[in-house]
């Protein structure tokens, strides 16, 4: 996704919370986040990149993607999340919505026209909703060209936990040490967090060897609705370093991971 979302049946009962947290801080330092971290490995490939966003949501990802000169195909099942990056596609300059093309599309009914296509193929915040993530990542992977590369973001395990002590829940914090389900900000039940090296072995089961991992959101992640602070820029630079270090990474509420595909 560039946001989170996910299948009907999983995603769509949180559409009106997520929305409500849009342009908040933890939405910022998330967008922000990513869209640096994916940065690095877009660099030195000729362009535009052919892009598919699954589960793009209300496009922020899709449309930084768009602006930066690539090709953007934005797929999602929530029609409410599609009309907001609809939207937002037509506040942008003219050769950037020409760019841009979201799509109703489910990641496990994708026609031919998208199968090994891709130069690019992103997926941020959508596989904790859907039941496999061994699935997930081999229906991206089988977007990709040969050479291309792979943007997932997942929910991390260890980040239960921690956002639960950080908010001084330590009931909430205890049972979060040994939890793989938890109950979401949105209020979504039975949403799956995975380890990085769990996401990494699924990636090479589908045979995209992964190039580099990230936390994100580590030091912002426990607020609750706080709009962005006056310090943002110091906030995503702290967060930015966390993201790439050990062992912070590692604790993050996120997992940010690209593959290329062989």
């Amino acid at each position: 996704m560039s946001d989170e979302t996910g299948n009907e049946s999983g995603f769509e009962p949180g559409v009106e919370a997520w929305i409500a947290g849009l342009g908040k801080a933890r939405d910022a330092v998330r967008q922000h986040l990513v869209q640096r971290q994916l940065a690095v490995h877009l660099g030195g490939r000729p362009g535009p990149l052919r892009v598919l966003d699954v589960g793009c949501g209300q496009g922020t990802q899709a449309v930084a993607l768009a602006r930066a000169g690539h090709v953007v195909v934005g797929l999602d099942v929530a029609s409410g999340l599609l009309e907001q990056a609809r939207r937002l596609q037509q506040e942008q300059p003219a050769d950037v919505r020409g760019r841009l093309c979201f799509e109703h599309g489910d990641l496990f009914h994708l026609d031919g026209r998208h199968q090994s296509r891709y130069d690019l193929v992103c997926c941020h915040g959508v596989a904790m909703y859907l039941p496999s993530l061994a699935e997930t990542v081999s229906a991206l992977v089988g977007a990709a060209r040969p050479g291309g590369l792979v943007s997932i973001l997942t929910r991390n395990r260890a980040g239960i936990a921690m956002r639960a002590g950080m908010r001084r829940d330590w009931t909430a914090a205890l049972a979060g040490f040994d939890a793989r389900y938890y109950t979401n900000r949105l209020g979504l039940e039975g949403v799956r967090a995975d380890e990085p090296t769990e996401v990494q072995a699924a990636l090479a089961g589908a045979g995209a060897s992964t190039v580099a991992w990230y936390g994100v959101r580590l030091f912002s992640d426990h607020w609750d609705s706080e709009d962005p602070p006056a310090d943002l820029d110091a906030l995503l630079a702290a967060e930015e370093q966390a993201g790439r270090r050990d062992p912070y990474r590692a604790l993050a509420a996120l997992t940010h991971t690209v593959a290329e595909l062989a």
